[in-house]
């Protein structure tokens, strides 16, 4: 009877200190989780700031400079020496924003998630994945919906210059033909975690 008590004591403590590890960890998770949508924000006001900028200079023409040049230099304002920020999609335009298996992932995630009436503006994922070996990485992505000034370089009707300077700067350019709304990609930040 004695034994039975202590294996009984025994579970209940490895219980609680599951509970205790685990209310730790989401924690943990939910501090990264409010670095990482900081950053995504800043990162997008700053971006989406330059472009609008861009346009008003120089028209539509003006931001496919921000796009290819700057927002990668911005990117690099916002990083870390633990913490990646950039940008991925589905339908791509600059082959170095190539989603990775998990990005991938997230952003189909997100489509669904939109056909069933969800707004991107709520859409975000974040994760602790286990590295091989020690450590972990942290991942987050965000969702970026299309806005009315996209169009000018991303819709359906875009026009023959801007058409000439994107199949000149980018040849195998699928990041078209998308309506207000639409998932346009995703933030997403990777964050080296010991």
């Amino acid at each position: 009877m004695r034994t039975v008590i202590i294996m009984v004591v025994l579970v209940l403590a490895g219980f609680a200190l599951l509970a205790i590890g685990n209310a730790a960890e989401q924690a943990s998770l939910r501090q990264q989780a409010d670095i990482a949508r900081t950053a995504s924000q800043d990162f997008s006001k700053t971006l989406k700031q330059q472009l609008i900028s861009a346009i008003n200079a120089g028209g539509p023409e003006g931001a496919i400079g921000v796009c290819q040049h700057i927002a990668p230099e911005t990117s690099a304002l916002y990083a870390t020496d633990d913490m990646q920020i950039g940008r991925t999609a589905l339908k791509l335009r600059n082959p170095a924003n190539t989603p990775d298996e998990w990005e991938r992932s997230v952003l189909t995630g997100f489509k669904a998630a939109m056909a069933k009436g969800v707004s991107p503006k709520e859409l975000e994922r974040f994760e602790f994945i286990a590295k091989k070996g020690e450590g972990r990485t942290f991942r987050y992505m965000k969702a970026i919906p299309v806005g009315k000034p996209c169009l000018a370089c991303h819709g359906s009707t875009i026009s023959p210059s801007v058409r000439e300077i994107l199949a000149q700067q980018y040849p195998e350019d699928r990041a078209v033909d998308f309506e207000p709304g639409d998932l346009r990609g995703a933030f997403t930040i990777t964050r080296e975690m010991p």
